[in-house]
């Protein structure tokens, strides 16, 4: 699959919420909280919303005032880290 039609959700057991600048993330399943930072916690609930990577990336760069090309490295890289820790599965949706 192209990285431009990449998509990915929370895995079932993930809840999360955010807090002032930071956020709470729950993973029911193996009883883990983690707490994630502004941008972290902003990530989540885009793809919540179900953007594909290219609109994460245009959300991000627009909100954080951030170079793309810096930013899609970052974001590929969290979540490489968001995938291996069971937060975020890949699907077949674009």
């Amino acid at each position: 699959m192209p990285p431009e039609t990449y998509a990915y959700r929370l895995c079932s057991d993930v809840r999360y919420q955010p807090i002032g600048d930071e956020g709470v993330v729950i993973r029911q399943g193996a009883g883990e909280v983690l707490v994630l930072n502004e941008v972290g916690i902003r990530v989540l609930a885009l793809l919540d919303q179900g953007l594909t990577l290219p609109g994460i990336l245009d959300r991000l760069a627009g909100e954080f005032d951030a170079d793309l090309g810096g930013l899609a490295a970052d974001l590929d890289a969290f979540l490489e880290e968001l995938s291996a820790a069971g937060l975020i599965e890949e699907t077949d949706r674009p």
